[in-house]
Parts: C-alpha cells; structure tokens; sequence
C-alpha cells in the first residue's frame, strides 16, 4: 500500500496542477496536486462527475491559496509580511486572528515555549548556519528580548507590536487551518469521500474501498521508510527535528523553545491526531518544546492523541494514539 507520509515547512505560493480521473465505482475518483507552504498539497476526492468534482476543487484550492498568502513571511500583499515590516496591522484576516489566539492558548499551555514571535532568533540562527558559524550566547539571549508573544496585542480592529523589531511566524499554523478549511469547502460543496494533504492530513469519510483513510508515519532517521501507520479520525499533523535543521545530529534544529533559545532534546518526532487540523498542527510543535511527561499532559488537556518518538527514532511514548508501529 502506498501511505502519503508527512513533511514540513516553508512559503510559497500555490501553483494547481490538472485533475485526473480514475474509473471507481459507484462513483469516479480525480486527483488535483498543488504548491504551498513550500510543499505539495493534494485533494483526492469522489464525485459523481468531473464537473462537481472541478467545483469542489476550486473551493478547496481557494481556502489553500487564502490561508497561503494570509500567513506568508515573504508575499508583500500577506497580512503576515505586512504585520511583521510594519510592526502593526489594521483590520487584520479572521484568519489570521484565528491563529494568534490558538498560539496565546499554546503559549499559556506550555509557559512560553511555544512562541510564534520565535522569527527573529530563526533567522540569525538561519544566517549563522549558512556561514559556518553559530551565535554566541550573549547574542542570543539579545534577539529572545525581541521574543515575547505576549508583547503582541491584536483584536479584529488592529494588531501590533509592543516592542520594536519583533516578528511572527505561522509555520506551526497555518497548514493546519488550510486543511480544516479545506475540509469544510469539500463538505460545503457535497463531497463526502476525500483525502487532504495540506501538510496537515484530513479525511472525510472512507477510501473507495469502504476502508478508512491511512497515514503512514515517517522514520526520522531512515529515508523511505515508516514507523507505522495510522487511520485517520480527524486530522494528523506532524513536528519533527529532521525537517530543517542546521547541524549533522539535528541538535539544532527549526523547533527552538523561546524561553531558553535553543532546540529541545527529547524527541526527534511528534505526530497528532486531532478533531481539527489547526490543534493537531499547533500540539505538535507544541509538544515537541516541553518534556515527555509535560509532552502527554499536554495532549490529554487538549483531548488529542499523540506518539512521540526519540532521539534515536524509537517510539518513545504514545498517548491514546492508534498507531501500528512496524
């Protein structure tokens, strides 16, 4: 069986490919692939013809393209890019508020680790890295004064920073909107059988065999292969230290925790099931940043389920997570 497997982060804008159409029965099955985020996105849905499917993926790809462009950190007409040069946002996307208020819930929940205003100490990190160098550690608790979500005020009239020179990301978000966007525009349009990879899994009803949708989750530190597979209830994101990082051993990697500046050491992987895509995506990173028995607890207050894997890409823990490990 070929399972889609998870991969992580980036920004680009979306760029649709051409629907194809497979024979099934009762009805047809049509595929359309995508860019954004930086990764392939694709939709695989049933629709009794090609015309009701073109319909529902021209409302999917729209919530994609919306949720894209809302939290770029490099598209000049983005809320996001827009927010970060200037330092305040008038009138800013309820989606974008929709994301800064998950992030205030993960910030609360893990006493600051997880910190979307993390941009400024990732790209010095990023820059360093590309020069063979790293900051010192005076260097690096300058930039954390510059990090601080709770220095971000927002409500649906206007956003803004308290201190100068700070800047957000959304990578820990935005994908898993997208895909409960994109999951509501196929209900909305009658679709009730489809696959969804935003780089956030979802799935509404069942494969075309009448089985349940499957994932298969990536080993982090062999190429090609699974730890296992899941059956998707609900959405399923994934965090892992492989995914960008900027040393050999993936000690320093694109997941810092804000409150000390550096990479966490538990684990080297974390995949989340979860009613909604946006929760999974953010409880992944989320978890990733705190220790294991922290990890669990965390889950459990937000009702998801989790597996955490270690270092060395042992499963180290899971909690109420339906996997089947290989």
């Amino acid at each position: 069986m070929n399972l889609p497997s998870l991969t992580r982060r980036g920004t680009l804008s979306l760029a649709l490919g051409a629907a194809a159409a497979l024979v099934g029965a009762p009805m047809s099955v049509y595929r359309r692939l995508g860019v954004a985020f930086g990764a392939t996105v694709s939709i695989k849905l049933q629709a009794p013809d090609a015309a009701t499917a073109e319909a529902a993926f021209a409302a999917a790809f729209t919530e994609i393209r919306h949720i894209d462009r809302v939290a770029s950190l490099t598209r000049e007409d983005g809320d996001l890019f827009r927010l970060n040069r200037d330092g305040r946002l008038d009138a800013p996307d309820p989606a974008l508020l929709e994301m800064l208020r998950t992030a205030d819930a993960m910030h609360a929940a893990t006493e600051g680790a997880f910190d979307v205003t993390i941009q400024p100490l990732w790209l010095a990190f990023d820059a360093a890295a590309k020069r063979g160098v790293w900051p010192s550690d005076r260097e690096i608790h300058e930039i954390l004064d510059r990090v601080d979500q709770t220095q971000v005020a927002f409500d649906p009239e206007r956003i803004r920073f308290a201190t100068p020179d700070m800047a957000i990301t959304l990578n820990s978000l935005a994908r898993g909107l997208a895909a409960d966007r994109v999951g509501a525009a196929l209900g909305r349009m009658g679709i009730a059988h489809a696959f969804f990879d935003t780089d956030v899994l979802g799935a509404r009803g069942a494969r075309p065999d009448g089985t349940p949708w499957r994932a298969g989750l990536r080993h982090p530190r062999r190429d090609a292969a699974t730890l296992g597979e899941v059956a998707l209830n609900g959405c399923l994101a994934t965090s892992g230290d492989y995914q960008y990082f900027w040393s050999p051993d993936f000690s320093r990697n694109h997941i810092v925790d804000a409150r000390r500046g550096v990479s966490p050491s538990a684990f080297s992987c974390v995949s989340v099931l979860a009613k909604s895509g946006l929760t999974a995506d953010a409880l992944s990173t989320a978890a990733f940043l705190v220790d294991p028995n922290a990890a669990v607890a965390l889950i459990k207050r937000f009702s998801a389920e989790a597996a955490f894997v270690d270092k060395t890409g042992g499963a180290s823990a899971t909690s109420r997570f339906p996997i089947e490990w290989s």
